[in-house]
């Protein structure tokens, strides 16, 4: 009777120590470094920019110089796998009434709003910091004035040789500054959406067979119609979807929970309802029926929705998108383990 007490004893404690242990492993608060320089900046130095997310198995898909006559494609897309992305908008196109109406609708599908930056004649020479303070703002709050919040994260325009002293201005203004680690090369291949995807596929792949593990990814695409995004977009989460990450949007892959600025003018941060930590936030994707506009229901698979999923669905949802909880995986194998050392224990 002892030995039999004692056995279960040894089980609830095994049981206990292997549910916390799988609990801390999920609940890791371990962060990678994502930044490309060091965030103490010495003088004369390039400022820091975010290439990759804080957490394996994530990636931002950014999207650059939009909104154009390609974006709805995109956000149809998007809609359909019920998959967030995020828009680093060309300010100058939001004078056009077409394109600020696409840009309020891309933001209230919830996706994240950043912007791109140019400087005047695409150098900064002839400007003195005053008037690059001025024109940065300016930029921002023409994208404030559309969606109601302001931008605070930023992708510079690509010059040919890196404008250090533009970099540190922004930086300086409160801005953070977003580059990336995936580049799509999607302006190379307007009629070969599949191109696209295989090259999401071969950094998969780079990363499994050079680290094995996963990576984290902050990828580029161009959102206007000379390149092949919009055609892309169904192969391309499928490619995400069968190599197991998790799109996000940049405040979820950075982990901030104040992803905007207050105002334009303003040092000081905010989040909306669909930031980083409020309940309207939404991660992940699901492959959608590849059909002429993406006219297909797929699985809301965020965490406020989670509880009412079927497990029928939720093992879809962790087919598709390579979540879920991995900690538990591997439950009853780990059960059957602590059965037979209760047995060995009670029978020797």
């Amino acid at each position: 009777m002892n030995k039999l007490r004692n056995s279960f004893i040894f089980l609830l404690v095994f049981l206990y120590t292997y549910i916390n242990v799988a609990s801390a492993i999920k609940e890791s608060n371990i962060l990678l470094p994502v930044w490309n320089h060091p965030t103490k900046v010495a003088k004369g130095a390039p400022a820091p920019q975010a290439t990759a997310c804080t957490n394996l198995g994530q990636i931002a898909v950014t999207y650059n110089d939009g909104p154009s006559d390609a974006t709805v494609k995109i956000l149809n897309g998007l809609k359909a796998a019920h998959a967030k992305a995020n828009f680093f908008v060309n300010s100058t196109w939001l004078y056009t009434q077409q394109y600020a109406m696409i840009l309020q609708r891309a933001y209230n599908d919830g996706h994240f709003i950043g912007m791109t930056y140019r400087a005047p004649g695409d150098n900064s020479k002839g400007l003195t910091d005053v008037e690059i303070r001025k024109d940065v703002t300016k930029t921002a709050k023409t994208i404030e004035s559309v969606i109601g919040v302001a931008p605070k994260y930023v992708r510079l325009h690509y010059s040919e040789s890196e404008d250090i002293r533009l970099e540190n201005i922004i930086r300086g203004m409160g801005y953070t500054l977003v580059s990336y680690n995936l580049d799509t090369l999607d302006y190379k291949y307007k009629n070969s959406p599949e191109t696209i995807s295989d090259i999401y596929r071969e950094a998969f792949a780079k990363q499994i067979d050079t680290y094995d593990s996963k990576g984290s990814f902050i990828s580029i695409q161009y959102d206007i119609p000379e390149t092949g995004s919009s055609q892309a977009i169904f192969d391309m989460i499928k490619t995400i979807s069968d190599a197991g990450y998790t799109m996000v949007r940049i405040d979820g892959c950075l982990n901030d929970k104040k992803p905007y600025k207050l105002t334009a003018n303003s040092k000081k941060f905010a989040h909306d309802k669909y930031s980083f930590g409020q309940t309207n936030y939404k991660a992940g994707q699901v492959v959608p029926e590849k059909s002429d506009g993406f006219t297909v229901q797929a699985i809301d698979h965020s965490q406020a929705s989670k509880d009412t999923l079927s497990n029928k669905d939720l093992e879809t949802l962790r087919k598709a998108t390579g979540t879920g909880n991995n900690a538990y995986m591997l439950g009853w194998s780990n059960l059957a383990f602590a059965l037979i050392a209760l047995f060995c224990t009670w029978a020797f």
